[in-house]
């Protein structure tokens, strides 16, 4: 009985565990999502201003706490999976989505 009770401890504090690395595995995946999706839409406003470009590039990096080639290992790491990184994409796309249509000025 008593070894049946430490293995049910032992299982219930690695499920914890595992359920906790995936939140912020989930965390970072949506962090990656925004910082993306933030570059993509910094290239094309800023496509004639390189200075600028760069500047507001090196603020959002700044801002997550990133750097640029971490986006780019990750980005690496989803190009080697076509499903993983159509997902990654859809999600990007959401973003820019979303975003657009909190910028756009409200109708009356």
């Amino acid at each position: 009985m008593r070894v049946f009770r430490k293995t049910y401890i032992l299982i219930l504090t690695l499920a914890f565990f595992v359920s906790c690395g995936s939140e912020k595995g989930e965390d970072k995946d949506k962090k990656f999502v925004q910082v993306y999706a933030e570059i993509l839409y910094l290239t094309e406003k800023f496509k004639t201003d390189t200075i600028q470009l760069k500047t507001k590039i090196d603020s959002v990096l700044s801002v997550n706490q990133v750097e640029m080639k971490q986006i780019d290992s990750i980005a690496s790491s989803y190009g080697k999976d076509p499903k993983k990184w159509s997902e990654f994409f859809d999600k990007v796309k959401k973003y820019l989505d979303e975003k657009s249509l909190n910028v756009r000025p409200k109708k009356h």
